[in-house]
């Protein structure tokens, strides 16, 4: 038995591209995409519509094919999302890749892509191009992204805007649901969360159905003006389909960001006097102890969605009084399996509870238990929530042992997160990763719990929690929490030590819950570029540091 949909709707089976650009029932002429350092630089729909045909005739020029990988290595900006739109006008794939990695790391993603071609802006050529070199990939197949006035092209290489100068060429057509069941149109990283990032292929079908799904209904049932912010960055699967396809589908205004700064963000919202946003955790925990966020004002947000990681209800409540009175604050959830959003809430619902909501149309869900055996239409009884739909992507690239392990024969794929639907009012909570639940003395306890009650400290800024091995009185190895802490800014160790921090945990949770397996403090929590916490380098760093190694400073 499977939880089934409330709604399904029937769904486009259209070339992401026709999708876009074949009905466009707004001016075509507004501004679109909008530089937010710099409202002067704008995009219409006619001008994306023009440059894409252009870049999909110089991609074709260059020798990209289809079901070429084409790897992005850039900071957001208005021209990005046009970019990904050429390499899937002429068949091949859209990668991306974080700004901020390694030559090792950037190694891992092009290997793990197949990228055949490379687009990278000037300023973090270098690590890119080290990449490239150990993996055969000729400079020849890399071009340099330099939307911005003041940037220049290093000597001997060429610029995107050579893309330009091929003429026009249409895009790859087609409307049939084989066809854009089969056809990739993005390969995104999965968050790393328990391990390496695998490649994730996102089909035609899925970008055009997660927006369908969630996006255009969530515009149909709005009556203010959509006035977006994006500081996500544009490679990840939080922002990718938000950022590349659904704005000009739907014509929002939509102001981007080169990269998040705090103060910037705030000042940008009340310049622009945007109405929807869509944050991470941690943005959300910076935005409250900011105090920047009484120097400007947040009042013209008329939704917020949270996303990525849990939000406290504690947190949603402290973040909606920043933002008009009427504005909900409410969760999502997905990953990039699901092409983003799984579950969600329906504008201009509103949510306390720190729920997820419900699912979106046409996604099944069923539960399962840590035997892999369906629970069935079961309510308040938790379980391993595992999809099945049209967000759900085929699988991951070239990693058929994956594959095995979180897609089964019925088509679901297992998410890994452990949640239950309320039986009163059918919404959806979720408890805690599947791996990273804490068996202490056969109880198990949720880290979330416990990080909920740190971030309550005054003098802790961020935390998390995982599960390692300590000795107890019989010499015997048990799991227990340890919690890795960052301090506030000014806040010592004669402030905040461990002790003060075991005690605060000890009157709020029961004995098994306590920090036996002590407290690190950190500079700072590792996390992947949408805000989850990696806790596989944290049991890295846990590991080593139970082996006698040193472990790096985080």
């Amino acid at each position: 038995m499977v939880f089934a949909p409330r709604e399904r709707y029937a769904l486009s089976t259209k070339d992401v591209l026709s999708w876009i650009f074949d009905d466009v029932k707004y001016d075509p002429d507004k501004p679109v995409y909008i530089d937010a350092a710099n409202a002067e630089r704008s995009i219409s729909s006619r001008e994306a519509r023009a440059i894409v045909r252009q870049l999909a005739a110089g991609f074709d020029a260059a020798g990209v094919k289809a079901g070429d990988c084409v790897c992005v290595h850039a900071f957001n900006d208005i021209y990005y999302p046009l970019i990904v739109l050429g390499i899937i006008a002429v068949g091949g794939v859209f990668t991306g890749t974080n700004p901020a990695y390694t030559e090792h790391e950037l190694k891992h993603a092009l290997t793990t892509a197949a990228a055949k071609w490379l687009i990278s802006e000037p300023e973090i050529l270098d690590p890119l191009h080290k990449a490239a070199r150990s993996l055969n990939i000729a400079d020849s197949r890399i071009w340099i992204f330099n939307p911005l006035p003041n940037q220049q092209v290093p000597r001997g290489w060429k610029s995107w805007k050579a893309l330009l100068e091929q003429g026009e060429k249409d895009w790859i057509r087609f409307d049939d649901l084989d066809t854009a069941r089969a056809t990739i149109a993005m390969r995104l990283f999965s968050s790393g969360t328990t391990g390496l990032p695998k490649a994730v292929d996102v089909s035609h079908y899925n970008v055009t159905a997660q927006h369908d799904l969630i996006w255009g209904r969530h515009v149909a049932n709005t009556s203010f003006e959509d006035i977006h912010l994006f500081p996500l960055p544009m490679f990840h699967a939080a922002i990718a389909f938000r950022a590349h396809t659904s704005t000009l589908k739907e014509g929002e205004k939509t102001y981007i960001m080169r990269r998040f700064d705090l103060e910037q963000f705030l000042a940008n919202v009340e310049r622009y006097q945007v109405t929807c946003l869509g944050v991470v955790p941690t943005m959300a925990l910076n935005i409250i102890k900011s105090p920047h966020s009484r120097k400007y004002s947040m009042k013209s947000v008329r939704w917020c969605m949270c996303g990525a990681a849990p939000l406290r209800p504690e947190t949603q409540a402290q973040l909606q009084k920043l933002l008009r009175e009427d504005c909900p604050v409410t969760q999502v959830w997905g990953m990039t399996e699901s092409s983003c959003s799984a579950t969600r809430f329906e504008y201009p619902e509103k949510d306390t509870t720190g729920s997820i909501g419900r699912l979106i149309p046409n996604l099944e869900m069923k539960l399962v238990d840590d035997d892999g055996n369906d629970l069935g239409e079961v309510y308040n009884v938790r379980g391993e929530m595992c999809l099945r739909g049209p967000t759900i992507v085929p699988g991951y690239y070239n990693n058929p042992s994956a594959n095995a392990q979180s897609f089964d024969a019925d088509g679901f794929y297992h998410t890994g997160d452990i949640g239950y639907c309320d039986a009163t009012t059918k919404l959806w909570y979720i408890v805690d990763r599947k791996k990273e639940l804490i068996k202490v003395r056969g109880f198990q306890v949720a880290p979330p719990e416990i990080e909920g009650i740190l971030l309550d400290h005054p003098d802790i800024v961020d935390c998390a929690v995982i599960g390692v091995q300590h000795l107890v009185d019989s010499g015997e190895p048990l799991e227990a929490p340890r919690a890795y802490v960052v301090r506030r800014e000014g806040c010592t160790e004669r402030d905040l030590d461990e002790e003060a921090v075991k005690n605060y945990i000890k009157p709020k949770l029961a004995r098994y819950k306590w920090l036996d397996g002590g407290v690190r403090f950190v500079n700072l929590i590792p996390r992947s570029a949408n805000g989850k916490i990696l806790k596989n380098v944290l049991r890295d760093e846990a590991r080593k540091e139970s082996a006698g190694r040193r472990p790096s400073k985080l």
